[in-house]
């Protein structure tokens, strides 16, 4: 294992990049299989340099190390990497990702955007930066209604189109 993946390390950069993981950045995949059951899977960078993700496997929410996220996905599969504009917000939002992942206690498609305890993947990263920020920041503003009614679907797409794309790279950590 390259030294750059342990979490005590100063300075983190994604695999085979040149860019630097900040906290809060989303790592989002186009997968179909493994940590998902739909189209996508979003997990949001923590202070720590943790994954905090949702799957359907107990313990459902996870702080996983990069080499424990990558062995979630398929070789050579492609994550992208999304940055929020704002670093105090997107931070916030890392910090409350880390506050609340052992709160899920199912992995279950639901509309109430205040139920922590059943959850997806994109869901808890919408979460994350609307709760973490007071509700400041929706990452799906085209589909919430500002009403205090938060029952809606959050899909991976609507994550990935609600903040910034800066970069990629394909699942090479586990070659064969």
């Amino acid at each position: 294992m390259n030294d750059r993946y342990v979490s005590d390390d100063p300075i983190h950069f994604y695999p085979e990049t040149t860019i630097y993981m900040i906290p809060g950045d989303v790592l989002y995949s186009h997968k179909t299989a493994l940590s998902s059951i739909v189209v996508g899977h979003a997990g949001i960078i923590g202070e720590d340099f943790r994954i905090y993700h949702v799957n359907r496997w107990p313990s459902y929410g996870h702080g996983d190390s990069m080499p424990i996220y990558l062995s979630r996905h398929k070789k050579g599969e492609k994550l992208t990497i999304l940055r929020h504009p704002n670093k105090e917000e997107a931070k916030n939002a890392a910090r409350w990702a880390k506050r609340h992942k052992e709160q899920i206690n199912a992995y279950q498609y639901t509309r109430n955007l205040r139920d922590i305890q059943q959850n997806y993947c994109s869901k808890f990263v919408w979460q994350a930066f609307y709760f973490g920020n007071d509700g400041k920041v929706d990452l799906a503003t085209t589909m919430i209604n500002r009403s205090t009614n938060l029952r809606r679907y959050i899909m991976p797409a609507q994550i990935y189109r609600g903040l910034q794309r800066i970069g990629a790279f394909d699942n090479v950590l586990y070659r064969d």
